[in-house]
C-alpha cells in the first residue's frame, strides 16, 4: 500500500520535475496533491476508488493513478513531447486497469440450472 504523498511523487516522476534522492518543492507539492484529489474525486463518481481519499492506495493501482494525476498536471507543467506520449499511453487504459485490479469479478450466487 502507497501513501497519497508516494503517488503524488510518482506522478512527479512521470512528470520529470522530481528526480531520484530529491523531493518536490512546496508549491509543485500543493499543485499535484490537488490533481490527486480531483483525480480521486473522479475516480470516486465512477465507483472505483476502493480507498479513503486520505488512506492508503492499493500497490496495484498506483502507477495508473500516478498517470492520471500526471495528466491531470499536464496544463500546468511542460513536459517533452515523448514523455508527454508516455502519460497519454498510460492514462489510456488506466481506468478500465483501476476497475479490473480493484472491483471483484463478477460471480453468481444461484447455482447453475442443468437442463
Amino acid at each position: 500500500m502507497a501513501t497519497v504523498q508516494e503517488v503524488v511523487n510518482r506522478a512527479g516522476e512521470y512528470l520529470g520535475i522530481l528526480r531520484i534522492g530529491q523531493s518536490l518543492q512546496a508549491q509543485d507539492n500543493t499543485r499535484i496533491t490537488a490533481a490527486y484529489n480531483e483525480v480521486y474525486a473522479d475516480l470516486k463518481v465512477d465507483s472505483i476508488a476502493s480507498w479513503a481519499s486520505d488512506g492508503t492506495i492499493p500497490d496495484e493501482v498506483v502507477q495508473h493513478v500516478a498517470a492520471l494525476i500526471a495528466e491531470n498536471c499536464l496544463n500546468t507543467y511542460s513536459v517533452p513531447d515523448n514523455r508527454y506520449t508516455r502519460i497519454k499511453n498510460a492514462v489510456s487504459t488506466a481506468k478500465r486497469e483501476i476497475r479490473r485490479l480493484v472491483l471483484p469479478a463478477y460471480e453468481s450466487t444461484n447455482d447453475p440450472t442443468d437442463y
